[in-house]
């Protein structure tokens, strides 16, 4: 172990165990993890033998939130990011254990939110917080992701390969990488779910959802002082590390297959580097291998460099996954070991001055503490440390000079750019805010000019009866200027009724009121006058607050359109790309598959030669038989002759000549019912190219052979799937079948051969006695019957045996015929099945073809549609700006009537206030009236006693009379005044604001509604477009693991071709060395002479 520097802190390691999953607890798992939370251990219990303890920096289960992780463990390092220092969270474990759903966790529930979400939305909270006038800051995001050893950047529309480069400060990084700049959270989580869409996962029997690569999503943060100089900023440039590594797995418990295994290698290969490199900084060795892999690369600064890291041990409590989890802790305790030395990122320069100031401060806060006779010393060596400093900066202006000069024109120019559109933006905003409230106020004052109107009216007829109203309209002018009906009261007709009522009620009132209730009435009727106003106002405000708001969701909208339609088209790309890779995927394999293909070939030929060479022998055979024949039948004449000639019995040999003639004729048929047998077996085998060839096809045996191999091959390929392993079997237990019959062929042929042979030794031993001895012809002939006696019994015998087997072959064929017609049935469904599933792909393949091409037609389309928005809209903000240039005049003019409008608005607002005070008055009295009514009979009996007091108020009602006579023609003139600015400012105002209105309010409905229309059809296109393209990946996936079971299937035939070619080379063997032991045991021409 190295020791420590200073300065130096470890890596700080964590443990995080999950619970068991659902079918670990239904195929019965045991948890043998358990994790003590007060001295930080997790203890490991074994099946046998005692538990193993572990120690880290923390432990966590399921208890613990992920916002509890975040705040104990990275928020530390969050804050030494905002201070200048590097970081790096990373989890590690085994496939299944965790590790994504901690450090990404579930995006759409913020109480489920990984590592990096939390990440993202407190560093944006914190800046905002921090930033001001003198600091600001800057925050870019980059993605890259660790595939198959080759690193790639998920942001890019175009997935390439990058190359990993090293920077002058020794650290790694990917060249050619994207680093946008973002300015919020949502703007960053776009960016982190554009990469995911794009990052390799598959499924797994550990995890559905696996991730097949590592990912490290980066974070970086600008910060620029301008406390010390505004022209020179103090800059700090950080970064954080989120890294995703894929799971550490083994493919006997994943049962990955194809590229799924490929890819496991790459990611176990990766992590074998990653422990590599660990073990070797833990042991202090000299030369540590960065470069041994991508992830060591990207990681250097991480391990053993200038970052402060915090890792992340998933672990699961599963007892099936035990030597996993003591592999993940055993590596967590080495990387526990290793030592950063954590830096700040600051430029030199920089840090050079921070240094001097820092000096600085330091000596002044000494100053006070240090002797008067050093003071001079002291000020003469700060003004040196400002000395060197000003040249500093002047050094840096100079060398920075050119680059800040033309930052600032850019700056100057962008900044007059957005406070032109700006102004105009808000121009804009504030003419159409004062037409829709100039609008609002019209139709607001319309509205409540009719709903006085229709009060007055139920006022009338509510305090005045019938006869009171039919008296009043007698009363009225019958020039026909009055509307004279009992509904549809115009302004004048109500203040003709007003009037009358009001001569009325003064009559009544003089013998009923005094002044103090009508003072009371007053104050009541104007309190509910103001009431009403405030709501009104209240009502307003709220139209216009909800206008904002909807204008606001309209641009939410708009904006999330755009965002959609971009996200598709990054989407396209991607399945362009997936769709350009399983092409040439497929094109590989074909070719591979021709091969392999042509290599069988080649076998299948060399088998079929060698099977037409062994019926060429055993055609030579049959014709030597035959010429045998012949040749034993003139033999026997001649014996014949020789024996009748010499005196002796010829029917001796006559009668075992028939009997071997006969033995033969049954070998001969023997022979026959085998061939049947045979023709028989090539009615079944011919489906896969074999059979045994006929008499006098010899020659043409190997040639059609190889077309039959090559008709086999084929349908194989067509087919695009393999047979299953009964039918394959059966094809075996086939070609055993036809290879016995072929040995029990030339068991019969050898047999045929030993009976000529003994034939001949027979005629020999006849042939060669001497004439001159009588007792040598005795003795040759008792010898002779001897012979032909065990000629007799072992051709007996050995027809006894052949007649035995011939019949149990027999049986063992028909039993091979019926289940060849079983498999030829079978085979004949299969090719049925495969036919369809045949006609089924061609008719997938012609959708997806033709989804491709409606695909690219829509592109097209897409594209042509989206340069014609562009116009029209280049078109409709040219026609606004023009609008907009032509209106500010307008409305500036407009603004003065509405002004002028508005006061006088208001002071009618106050007459109108005026006149409401008095009809609440009205309705109070009439309440009043009902109430008296009781009263008044009461008070007949006390009238005397009251005349006085009558007599009084009747002076004052007088006088009130006469002020409510003035405020009454006050009244009439101000209504007057209302009705004729009323009258001038609906017919000037109304009409010219209208019409211009109206246009642009149906021009912008029109556009409005016809965006709208292009937006739903463009998202009922994409959802479409989005269903054929999953179902396409899913055939895709289903095309791929099928050619995978063939490529497998294939496999598995090609082994069983080779069990075939070593069982027929042992037949070969065998057939030799049979050979060798005929030719062993075949007895010599003298055998005869010397026993005679």
């Amino acid at each position: 172990m190295v020791k420590k520097q200073p300065g130096a802190e470890n890596i700080r390691v964590v443990v995080r165990c999950r619970n068991l999953l659902p079918y670990e607890s239904e195929r019965g798992d045991k948890a043998l993890v358990r994790l003590d939370l007060a001295t930080n251990q997790v203890i490991v219990h074994h099946p046998i033998g005692d538990a193993d303890s572990f120690t880290f920096d923390a432990v966590y289960n399921n208890t613990y939130t992920q916002r509890d992780i975040f705040l104990q463990e990275v928020q530390p390092l969050l804050e030494a990011v905002l201070q200048g220092y590097n970081a790096t969270v990373f989890a590690y474990g085994q496939s299944g254990s965790g590790k994504t759903h901690t450090m990404t966790g579930k995006l759409s529930e913020p109480q489920l939110w990984g590592m990096m979400p939390q990440v993202v939305n407190f560093l944006f909270n914190e800046v905002k917080k921090l930033s001001c006038t003198t600091k600001t800051f800057k925050i870019k995001v980059s993605y890259v992701e660790l595939y198959n050893g080759k690193s790639r950047d998920l942001l890019a529309s175009k997935q390439v390969n990058l190359e990993i480069k090293q920077n002058m400060s020794k650290n790694f990084y990917v060249k050619g990488a994207e680093m946008p700049e973002v300015t919020n959270f949502d703007e960053a989580i776009r960016w982190f779910n554009a990469g995911t869409v794009r990052r390799q996962t598959a499924s797994t029997d550990l995890n559905d959802t696996s991730s097949r690569s590592h990912s490290l999503f980066t974070l970086q943060v600008e910060q620029f002082d301008f406390e010390q100089d505004p022209s020179s900023p103090i800059v700090l440039t950080s970064k954080i590390n989120l890294v995703d590594l894929a799971g550490s797995e083994k493919l006997s418990k994943t049962n990955a297959t194809g590229e799924t295994a490929k890819e496991g290698c790459n990611i176990n290969l990766s992590l074998s580097a990653l422990a590599t490199v660990i073990d070797t900084i833990v042991k202090g060795g000299k030369h540590i291998p960065y470069r041994g892999s991508p992830l060591t690369m990207l990681l250097k600064d991480s391990l053993g460099g200038n970052a402060k890291t915090v890792m992340f041990a998933n672990i699961g409590p599963s007892e099936k996954n035990i030597s996993e989890t003591i592999s993940t802790l055993r590596f967590a305790l080495r990387a526990k070991q290793i030592e950063n030395k954590p830096v700040k990122n600051m430029d030199p320069k920089d840090a050079r001055i921070q240094d001097l100031l820092d000096t600085i401060e330091e000596l002044k806060s000494r100053l006070g503490n240090v002797d008067l006779n050093q003071e001079d010393q002291l000020r003469q060596r700060i003004e040196e440390l400002e000395i060197e400093n000003s040249d500093l900066r002047g050094g840096g202006e100079k060398n920075n000079l050119e680059l800040e000069e033309s930052v600032r024109v850019l700056q100057a120019q962008l900044e007059e750019a957005n406070r032109i559109s700006a102004e105009k933006q808000k121009e804009v905003d504030k003419g159409v805010d004062a037409r829709v409230l100039l609008e609002w106020n019209l139709q607001n004052e319309a509205g409540h000019g009719k709903e006085l109107r229709s009060l007055a009216m139920n006022f009338i007829k509510r305090v005045c009866q019938e006869e009171q109203l039919q008296e009043i309209r007698r009363k009225m002018p019958q020039d026909g200027s009055y509307n004279t009906t009992a509904d549809g009261w115009d302004v004048k007709e109500i203040d003709f009724y007003l009037n009358e009522f009001a001569s009325m009620y003064e009559a009544w009132r003089q013998s009923t009121y005094t002044r103090e209730d009508l003072e009371k009435y007053a104050q009541a009727s104007v309190s509910g006058v103001l009431e009403q106003t405030q709501r009104h106002l209240d009502e307003v405000t709220r139209a216009r607050d909800e206008l904002l708001r909807l204008r606001q969701e309209d641009s939410a909208k708009r904006a999330a359109d755009n965002e959609t339609l971009s996200q598709l088209r990054v989407d396209l790309n991607t399945l362009k790309d997936e769709n350009s890779r399983l092409r040439e995927k497929i094109e590989r394999d074909q070719e591979r598959m021709k091969a392999k293909l042509t290599k069988n070939k080649d076998e299948y030929k060399s088998l079929a030669d060698e099977l037409e060479r062994s019926k060429a022998v055993l055609t030579e055979r049959e014709r030597d038989i035959e010429r045998l024949k012949r040749m034993l039948e003139e033999s026997g004449n001649n014996a014949f002759f020789a024996a009748s000639t010499s005196g002796g019995s010829p029917w001796a040999g006559v009668d075992e000549r028939t009997a071997m003639l006969q033995q033969l004729d049954e070998e001969k048929r023997i022979r026959k019912a085998l061939e049947s047998r045979i023709r028989e077996v090539n009615v079944s085998l011919r489906r896969y190219g074999v059979c045994i060839a006929e008499a006098g096809e010899v020659a043409a045996g190997s040639q059609e052979a190889a077309e039959r191999t090559d008709a086999l091959m084929l349908a194989a390929v067509e087919e695009k799937d393999t047979l299953d392993g009964d039918l394959c079997a059966k094809f075996q237990q086939q070609v055993r079948v036809k290879q016995r019959l072929t040995e029990l062929r030339h068991q019969h042929q050898r047999k045929l051969e030993d009976m000529l042979r003994k034939y001949e030794l027979l005629k020999t031993g006849k042939t060669t006695a001497n004439g001159g001895g009588g007792d040598s012809a005795l003795h040759s002939g008792f010898a002779d019957d001897a012979l032909a006696q065990q000629i007799k019994e072992l051709l007996q015998r050995k027809d006894e045996e052949i007649e035995r087997v011939i019949q149990d072959k027999e049986k063992t064929c028909d039993k091979i015929v019926k289940k060849l017609n079983k498999s030829e049935m079978k085979i004949k469904e299969l090719e049925a099945t495969l036919e369809e599933e045949r006609a089924q792909i061609t008719d997938e393949r012609q959708e997806l073809g033709a989804e491709n091409h409606e695909l690219q037609k829509y592109n097209q389309q897409l594209s042509v549609e989206v340069e014609t928005l562009r116009g029209q809209l280049s078109v409709v903000k040219e026609e606004m700006d023009s609008m907009d240039r032509a209106k500010s005049a307008e409305i500036e003019q407009w603004k003065e009537v509405a002004e002028n409008g508005a006061e006088r608005l208001e002071e009618m607002r106050f007459k109108l206030a005026a006149y409401t005070e008095l009809q609440k008055s009205y309705d109070r009295l009439q309440e009043q009236l009902q109430r008296t009514e009781v009263s008044l009979k009461e008070k007949i009996d006390n009238l005397e006693n009251t005349r006085q007091m009558v007599k009084w108020s009747n002076s004052l009602l007088a006088t009130e009379k006469q002020k409510l006579e003035q405020m009454e023609m006050v009244v009439k003139q101000q209504e007057i005044e209302m009705r004729r600015r009323e009258e001038y400012l609906k017919s000037e105002m109304m009409d010219d604001i209208n019409k211009q209105v109206a246009a642009n309010n149906r021009r912008l409905q029109e556009q409005a509604a016809q965006y709208q229309e292009l937006i739903s059809q463009e998202q009922d296109k994409q959802k479409a477009i989005m269903k054929k393209v999953k179902s396409a990946r899913k055939e895709t996936q289903k095309a791929a693991q099928r050619y995978d079971e063939m490529i497998l299937e294939n496999e598995a035939l090609l082994s069983k071709l080779e069990e075939l070619k070593v069982n027929s080379m042992r037949i070969f063997l065998e057939k030799q060395e049979a050979q060798r032991e005929l030719e062993a045991l075949r007895p010599t021409r003298h055998f005869g002479t010397r026993r005679l």
